[in-house]
This record gives structure tokens, sequence and C-alpha cells, in this order.
């Protein structure tokens, strides 16, 4: 036993200094494999390992062992929470046990050849909050480890945290910078989410390096006379044109700015005039578009305004174009997105619009949550859309075959010729399916039992009205005003807003319809100062309080939806993320004033809007009966109410399990909530994700909800979804699900009525 903490001291001594380690060792994989021989000579055991997290792919990585199989290091991989090292990083905690494979937890991997190692003890290496990895050490013998080697390899990983931070980036930045492009054969199946549905085959282009290559490519033959630069300028501005007008044509909403700062360049003499001087001093045109590029590109990155670093996207298609336009394409793509699937780690709104003007086939991100913005945009604009935690996506090569299964959410890259048959199979029956749709009127439904229930629609673009009205929906429950402004590099004029709101109220006839204000701040960002760099924009100035701030703003988009209301008798107006009465009654004098103005001004308009708001903070549940006295409706934003109660932010991956809309608390908040407004007779819907989710429907209608307003294509599957119930039946599972006291308990519940509660969605939709 002194034997034993000897070592463990001389151990700790020889970790002491570390930068000895480091300067004698021939590489980085060669300082981990020392330090693993270090360790385990120390303990006297002979497995030792070091897994080190892939921020990026989220997911723990063997990069060094002594004992196990060394053709397992880089071929190991696991998420937080996989296995029993994926349990140390979830739980910071180290974990011992004398019997690992009779732990629940413990996952074998084949390629280790770990099997005869029953001791196992395993501590997080971290700095700080920041998760390096895990060390681990394993013995044949059982219950091997005592709590002095627990000790002592929590120091260790203590001492090795810095040095192995540093490893671990330093290998990230080679393998970025070693492999340029990731052969197709190592990702044949990629598991994602899925942000937008469809399906979608095409060859891959990747996004911002098509173009991003044009302008940055050094070892590039240049050419090009001051003729074939005129004439390339001449031939962008005619495809930009041709692009606008697809994009009007699409998307009313975008007027015509999408391609505005393209045509701005293309007439800005210190851009174009500056190439062509550089060309008449004896340059080749495309050297000097690639050169007048870069210091624009330089000069913008360095803008502490996130607008103006926005604007490098631009420049670099700008610039890709000119440079395409100047020679013929080259063999890895030409940045046209056509009939592509775009594979891109981020897109801005109006990128997004941009590839929807190019008739994109589909979109997969390899970043990002399907609760942004863009994924709505995306199921607004059909266009499949998944999205992936796998960077080495970015170095596919260009015109690899990706097939998007935006259905399910999974990516796969060079199918086989039997995936893709599967699939042309499936959709087929969607078709048919898609066929039948006519026949379905959604808009108003009814129980198993007779009892009504209203299907309206949640509106981001003017695209999605005709199919609203093919579904003969309600209404329009929520029509969300701030997609107008984030297509836009500026604030939309009251006019511009009033002829977007017009076309909303006159394809709905006399139906309700409901325009939420501005909702803005979180991941709904526009170019405006303050609405960016925020240190917790979900609890800042957004929403009511961004609109309260800029009352200018707020007034020009309530006179933009009074005057488009005129002659309708069904016009809502809805206040986003109100926390008390005071907010309601300053949002609604706002309105107030608004009307008494336009009555002055002699300007037609509706002058008896209903005034309602959204319910998504946790301090309307208290105060709800004093709501309900003033309010004229009430709409239930699920995500943000889920968001706020849990005090999760719902797009952060790192917190995603703790994200429940099944929590009790939320349930029986909900309905409290609904039971105040029924008590005092005024109208309450559900427009958030809870509206369609086919295990929460049962329950949302047991607790007197009548009203969901949902995305239109989802209708005729929510539609079948209430045809299938009993309204007795769901108070009693409501009433069940609320006397649950943990998560576990009300899952259990769910998982219990699934049967009598069939899927909405036909079971092939889910056989790939």
């Amino acid at each position: 036993m002194t034997g034993k903490r000897q070592d463990l001291l001389n151990m700790l001594c020889d970790l002491s200094d570390l930068s000895a380690l480091v300067t004698g060792s021939e590489n980085i994989e060669n300082f981990l494999q020392r330090t693993v021989a270090l360790v385990s000579g120390h303990l006297g055991t002979p497995v030792c390992s070091i897994y080190l997290y892939d921020e990026t792919a989220d997911e723990l990585v063997l990069k060094a062992t002594i004992g196990l199989n060394p053709e397992a290091v880089g071929r190991v991989r696991m998420g937080s929470g996989q296995g029993l090292v994926g349990t140390v990083m979830a739980t910071h905690q180290p974990v011992c046990e004398g019997h690992a494979s009779k732990n629940p937890q413990y996952r074998y991997f084949p390629e280790t050849d770990e099997l005869p190692y029953e001791s196992f003890l395993a501590v997080p290496i971290q700095k700080g909050v920041v998760n390096i990895g895990v060390l681990v050490v394993q013995h044949t013998a059982a219950d091997y480890f005592e709590t002095s080697d627990i000790m002592a390899l929590k120091a260790t990983g203590a001492q090795l945290a810095a040095v192995l931070e540093n490893a671990r980036l330093l290998m990230d930045l080679q393998r970025m910078c070693s492999i340029p492009e990731r052969p197709a054969d190592d990702l044949r199946f990629i598991k994602g989410q899925s942000a937008s549905g469809g399906f979608a085959f095409a060859r891959a282009t990747i996004w911002g390096r098509s173009h991003g290559r044009l302008v940055g490519e050094p070892d590039v033959v240049d050419s090009g006379t001051l003729i074939d630069f005129l004439r390339a300028v001449k031939k962008t501005g005619e495809q930009l044109n041709a692009l606008q007008q697809r994009c009007a044509e699409r998307l009313p909403e975008s007027a015509a700015l999408i391609f505005a700062a393209h045509f701005m360049m293309l007439k800005d003499p210190k851009f174009i005039d500056r190439m062509k001087a550089q060309i008449e001093k004896g340059d080749p045109a495309s050297r000097a578009v690639r050169e007048v590029a870069r210091y624009y590109l330089d000069l913008f990155a360095d803008s502490p305004h996130p607008y103006i670093r926005e604007k490098v996207s631009d420049i670099e298609d700008l610039a890709g174009r000119l440079l395409n336009n100047l020679a013929p394409p080259s063999p890895d793509g030409n940045g046209d997105s056509t009939n592509r699937v775009v594979v891109a780690r981020e897109l801005y709104p109006s990128e997004l619009l941009k590839l929807a003007a190019e008739s994109v086939a589909g979109i997969v991100l390899a970043n990002g949550g399907v609760t942004s913005h863009v994924a709505i945009i995306s199921r607004s604009l059909k266009i499949p859309m998944v999205v992936v935690q796998c960077p080495d996506l970015m170095h596919l090569p260009e015109e690899t075959p990706v097939l998007v299964d935006g259905d399910v959410g999974n990516v796969y890259v060079d199918p086989s010729a039997d995936i893709i048959a599967r699939f042309d199979a499936r959709n087929q029956a969607r078709q048919q399916v898609a066929a039948q749709k006519t026949s379905v009127r959604a808009g108003t439904t009814a129980t198993r039992d007779g009892t009504r229930i209203d299907l309206m629609a949640n509106i981001n673009l003017l695209g999605e009205l005709p199919l609203a009205r093919e579904m003969d929906a309600a209404g329009i429950g929520l029509y969300r005003t701030e997609f107008p402004f984030l297509i836009r590099p500026s604030f939309p004029s009251e006019t511009e807003q009033y002829l977007v709101y017009r076309q909303v109220v006159t394809a709905m006839g006399d139906k309700p319809v409901v325009f939420r204000t501005l909702d803005i701040g979180g991941e709904k960002t526009l170019a405006f100062p303050d609405t960016t760099n925020e240190p917790n924009p979900e609890l800042g100035l957004r929403a009511i309080r961004f609109t309260l701030a800029y009352r200018d703003i707020f007034e020009q988009q309530v006179r933009a939806i009074l005057r488009a209301a005129v002659g309708s008798d069904s016009v809502g107006i809805m206040f986003p993320l109100i926390s008390s009465l005071d907010d309601f009654y300053r949002a609604r004098q706002v309105v107030l004033d608004c009307l008494d103005r336009l009555k002055e001004e002699g300007l037609a308009h509706n002058n008896h809007p209903a005034i309602g708001m959204m319910v998504e903070l946790p301090s309307v549940v208290e105060t709800m009966a004093e709501f309900a006295v003033e309010a004229d409706f009430f709409a239930i934003g699920t995500n943000d109410f889920v968001q706020y109660m849990l005090g999760v932010d719902r797009g952060n991956k790192r917190v995603a399990d703790y994200y429940r809309p099944e929590h009790p608390s939320v349930l029986r908040a909900l309905a409290r909530v609904v039971r105040v407004a029924a008590d005092h007779g005024k109208p309450i819907s559900v427009c958030g994700e809870m509206g369609h989710d086919e295990a929460m429907i049962p329950f949302l209608l047991g607790i007197g909800i009548r009203r969901l307003s949902i995305d239109p294509q989802l209708m005729p599957a929510v539609h079948q979804r209430i045809a299938s119930l009993d309204i007795d039946a769901c108070r009693g599972h409501a009433g069940a699900l609320m006397a649950a006291a943990s998560i576990d308990g009300v899952r259990k519940i769910l998982a219990d009525a699934r049967d009598p509660y069939p899927s909405i969605f036909p079971a092939l939709i889910h056989t790939v």
C-alpha cells in the first residue's frame, strides 16, 4: 500500500513539469502516447486511455491508448452520456466500477478488445467549465481501484487539462488544414434533425466555398482584358436581375432588396472602377477582381458591426459571379445552386432567399437548430432542410451526390441504388397522399364525439396563403410580421408593410386574421442598433420590449396593420412576450394613439381591432385573471412558454435534454391559463410546436383548447389526429398527466397512451 502511494506521488511529480514532456515529444500524438504510458506505469494498470472532446461533432474520440487495440485510436467515438466514458463527461464526475460490464451504462466497442478489463476508473479532464476529455485506466482484476487512485487520477487530469486543451485544438487545426476535401466513403450516412420536411436528391455544392475559393485562390493563372471584364459586369447584372425577378415572384415580401447590395456594388465607382483601374494598369481582369474583393473582404470582416460583417458573403458572392463570367467555371463547381443540395455551416435569411431564387433542391446545415428563423423560412418555402452536427460535410468534394431526407432528418452521401429506389417508392406514396389531400377540408374539424376544433394557420410568408385557403383554414391564428423585416437589410416602411399585410387580409376574406407585432431578439436579429451583441439575447431587448423602446417603429407597424385591415370585422393585433399588465397597457395605448392619429389624418383604417397577447412568460400565469379582464384574446406560444418556465435556451444543444414540454409544471400552468381564459369567456389558442405534436394534442384538447394554429401543411395530419379522439377520454388523459409529479411519470403515461392514439404520420415516412 505504501509502495502504491509512493508510485502515485512519483507520477504527480513526473507530471509537474509538463513542458519537458511536451518538448520531448516528436508530435502531439507522441505526447499523448507518452502520457498514457506514464500514467499506466505509475498506477500499475495494463490499460490507460485518453479521450478528447471534439466540440464540432459533440463527441468524445479515443486519441491515445496503451493496452487497448491501437487501431481503435481515432475510430472509437461516443456522444456525451454514451457508455461509461460518455457518462463521465456528461456528469463531470469520476466513475469507478469494480465490474464495469455489469453497469447498465457500459458500452462495448469491439475494435478496442477491452473485454478482459473489469475494473474501470475514469475522470473528466476540464479547464473551468470547458470539456476537454476523459482520462481512463482499466485493470483485469475486479475491484482493483481504491479511493487513493481516484484522487490521484483526478489530480492528474487537472494537471493535464491546459496542455491537452492545446493539443486538442492543434489536432483540430491539423485535421482541417490537411483534409481540404473529405472522401464521400467516410460520410455515407449522417443522422440529424429535420428542420423542414421533404426530400431532395441532387449533387452537392458547398455554400461559400465555390465563390469564396474563387476569390481567395492564390495559385491560379489570371487572365482577362478590360473588354472581358466589362462583358462580365454586364452579364452579372443580367443574371442578378433574373434572380431578383424570380425571388420577387416567389417572395413578394422581399420586394427588390434581396440582391440590392450586389446591384449597388456593381454601380459603385470605389468597387468596380478600382478593378477597372488595375486592369488599365496592366493587371489581368481576374487578378483585379480578386485583389479588390480581398481588400473589401478584409475591411468588412474587421468591422465591429455585425451587419457590416454579414456583407462579407455579399462581396464573395458578387466577386465569384464576376470571376465565373470572366472564364469557364472550374470543374469543382461554379457556385450556382440551381437544383443542388447546398451544404452550409450557417445561413442568413437573405442568403436563404438567394438560394430559393436559384431553385435550390435542399439544404444541409452543419450547425444551427431546428427552431431558428432560417428553418422556419425553409418550411415556408418548402425547401427540405436537415441540421446535422458534422463539420466534415463542409469538406465534401463538389458534385458529390447527396440525398436529404427532411422528413426524418437523415443525410445520405453518395447513396446506393437501393436507398434511392426506396426513397423513390416512398415519394410515389407521398404523391398519392398529396393527390388525396385536396379533398381534405381541415380548417374546421371535430373529435370523434362531435366536439368542434378550429384549425387556424401560422403564416410566415405570403407564399403560404394559397395552401391555407386550400386547406380551408379557419383563419390565420398567427401572422409572423417579423419575416418581412428579417429578409431585408433595413426596416420596411409603413407603406411597404401595408402592401404585405393587405394581401394577407384580402386573401382570407371574412375569416379572422391575427397579426403578431414585431417579435425580434433572441435568435431573430435585425440590422439595427441594440438588437445584437447582448450578453443574453433571450432575456434582453426582444419582442414587445424592443417595440416599446423604439416607438416610431412600433407605430409604423401598427398603422400599417390598421390600414390594411380596413373593411374587415375580424382582425386582431397581438403583442408578444408580455410580462405584466403595465406592458399590455403601454402596448395597447400605442394602438389607441394610432387609431386617433389615423382618424385625424383621414386615412381609411379598421377602427375596432381585437387586441390580444401571447402567453409566453411564467409571470402571466399568476396574473392571468387580471389579463383576462383586459385582453380580447390569448394565444399560447408554447415554444417560449416552455423555455422560460424551465429556464432552458431551446437553441442550445448542451441543455436540449432540459427542454421538456411534458414537464409537470408546464402542463399544470397551461391548464391553469386555459381555465382562467375560459372562465372569462376569452378565446385562447395554441400556436407553438405543441399544437401539432401528436403526443400532446390529446392533452391540449383535454384542458379545454378548441383552437390550434399550425403550419398549413400540417393540417391534414392534425385533422386526422383530432378525428380519432374523444373529448371525455382526453379530459381523463389530461388529468392523469397533471397528477404526475415527475417528467418520467408523465412520459410513462404518454407511452402507455400511445397505442390508443396512433401516429398521424404514414408508417412509410419512417422506414428509411
